[in-house]
């Protein structure tokens, strides 16, 4: 037999708080990467910026990376949130 194991409420709220940060995040980040596709320029805090019409491949090469780690870090954040929520409800997939 399988015993049901409950959490504290202490791991449902760090997974919570864990899923709303990195949600957070990636909606930072999808603004930022939507201003930099609207200017043409995405802004390098370490060296020089990139421009569209200076480096259009280097440009969009940076827009698929940057817009790939916004969509997989909102879905880590959808993760985190569903866990959190089966936690705090105590459902298990049977």
């Amino acid at each position: 037999m399988a015993t049901e194991r409950r959490g504290s409420p202490l791991s449902w709220l760090a997974t919570l708080a864990a899923g709303a940060f990195i949600g957070w995040c990636a909606v930072m980040g999808g603004k930022d990467l939507w201003r930099s596709l609207q200017a043409g320029r995405f802004l390098n805090r370490r060296g020089p910026d990139v421009f569209l019409e200076d480096a259009p491949l280097v440009f969009w090469a940076l827009s698929g990376f940057y817009g790939l780690a916004v969509l997989l870090a909102g879905g880590l954040s959808i993760l985190c949130l569903l866990i959190a929520l089966r936690e705090a409800t105590g459902k298990t997939a049977s």
